[in-house]
């Protein structure tokens, strides 16, 4: 009898048909990304603009602004989207990745302190 009703649910609701929860959505990247990798993104995108906006000594660091922070493609590598805010004196893309290269422990620290995880998410950088 159950098998019934589900097959009735489905005939009424399409999207049932798919075995997807309804906690889970869909990231920029088009994965699915459940609600504690969501919590933990937003999470790490909270304590870097923290970290970028003053507590590191680079001027370039902190003129970059945190956009996003996704799975990339699961929640133990995170993909942090950033731009630079300043266009006083724009700074090439590929000096940027070097300043967060060499600021990367740092960052992960920063991180795995204010997250409650086992093991802190690698961070992977892409500048707009």
């Amino acid at each position: 009898m159950t098998n019934q009703r589900h097959d009735r649910r489905a005939a009424r609701n399409p999207a049932a048909n798919q075995h997807e929860s309804p906690l889970k959505t869909r990231s920029n990247n088009g994965a699915a990304a459940d609600r504690k990798s969501l919590q933990l993104c937003r999470q790490v995108e909270q304590t870097l603009c923290l970290v970028l906006s003053g507590e590191c000594n680079d001027e370039v660091l902190q003129s970059l602004l945190v956009e996003s922070v996704v799975p990339a493609p699961n929640a133990s590598q995170l993909l942090v989207t950033v731009r630079q805010t300043t266009v006083d004196e724009p700074v090439s893309t590929l000096e940027i990745l070097e300043r967060l290269a060499e600021f990367e422990g740092q960052l992960r620290f920063a991180v795995a302190s204010a997250i409650t995880r086992k093991r802190a998410p690698k961070l992977l950088f892409q500048v707009l």
